[in-house]
C-alpha cells in the first residue's frame, strides 16, 4: 500500500495530510496567521510525530498545483519536489478544481461551478456535471468576469457555485446564485491525496520531480507587460 504525503497551499493558509492508500491517517491545517513557508515544514513533522511514519515511508507525494496565489503555490511545489526527490517517491500534482470537485462528490446538484480569485473582479472558473460516482469537468478552466460567472445559474439547472472566490464574492452572490457551505470553498490536502491514490491504483502517469510548475490565476503584472 501507498504512504502518501499531500500538501495543499494554493491560498494564504492550506493543509496538509498524509494517507495510507484512500484512507486518511491524519491532517491538519495550516496557522492562518502566517504564510505557508512559515509553517509547512513544521506541519509536516507534526504529522510525522503523531502517526510514527518517517519520510522514508513516503512512497508518493501529491500537491496541489493550482490555481491559487504566486507565493503560496511556489511554496508548496517546491517542498513536494525536494521532499519526492529525496525520499525516491512519486510525486502527483492535483488541480485546485479537481480537488474542491473530490470533495464535493457527494452533493446531489446537477452541475458544480468551481471559481478560484483572480483579482481585479475576475475568477478564473471551471464547470462539473454530476455523474454516478462525482463530478465530471465539461467545462475546461477559463478567465471570466465574477459577474458572468453568476450568470451560470440562469442558464443551468441545479447548479451550485463553490471555490475560493467565494470568501471575496460570496456575499455579494445574487439571491438566485445557490452557494456551498463555506467548508467546500477551500481545496484540503487530503482530498488531493484521495485523488492521487487513485490515479497511482490506475497506474496513471505521475510527474517528474522538475517539470511540475504551478498553475497561476493569470500571469503576473510584470508577465501581462511583456
Amino acid at each position: 500500500m501507498n504512504i502518501l504525503l499531500a500538501l495543499e497551499t494554493t491560498e494564504k493558509y492550506g493543509s496538509v495530510a498524509l494517507l495510507n492508500g484512500k484512507d486518511i491517517l491524519a491532517e491538519t491545517q495550516l496557522s492562518r496567521e502566517w504564510r505557508s513557508s512559515r509553517t509547512l515544514a513544521p506541519a509536516i513533522n507534526s504529522l510525522f510525530q503523531e502517526t510514527g511514519i518517517v519520510p522514508n515511508n513516503i512512497t508518493v507525494v501529491t500537491v496541489v498545483v493550482g490555481p491559487g496565489s504566486f507565493t503560496g503555490l511556489r511554496v508548496g511545489v517546491t517542498t513536494a519536489k525536494i521532499f519526492a526527490y529525496a525520499v525516491g517517491a512519486k510525486i502527483v500534482g492535483v488541480s485546485t478544481f479537481d480537488t474542491i470537485a473530490e470533495m464535493c462528490s457527494h452533493f446531489s446538484n446537477n452541475y458544480l461551478s468551481i471559481g478560484v480569485d483572480a483579482q481585479r473582479g475576475e475568477a478564473v472558473s471551471a464547470l462539473f456535471k454530476k455523474t454516478g460516482t462525482g463530478y465530471k469537468v465539461v467545462d475546461q478552466p477559463k478567465l471570466i468576469r465574477v459577474t458572468d460567472w453568476w450568470e451560470q445559474a440562469e442558464r443551468l439547472e441545479n447548479v451550485i457555485f463553490t471555490g475560493p472566490v467565494l470568501e471575496r464574492w460570496g456575499s455579494k452572490a445574487p439571491k438566485t446564485v445557490l452557494l456551498a457551505n463555506e467548508q467546500f470553498w477551500f481545496p484540503k490536502a487530503s482530498a488531493a491525496g484521495i485523488i492521487a491514490a487513485e490515479r497511482i491504483v490506475r497506474q496513471e502517469v505521475t510527474e517528474n520531480y522538475w517539470s511540475l510548475q504551478p498553475v497561476y490565476s493569470r500571469l503576473s503584472a510584470a508577465e501581462e507587460k511583456m
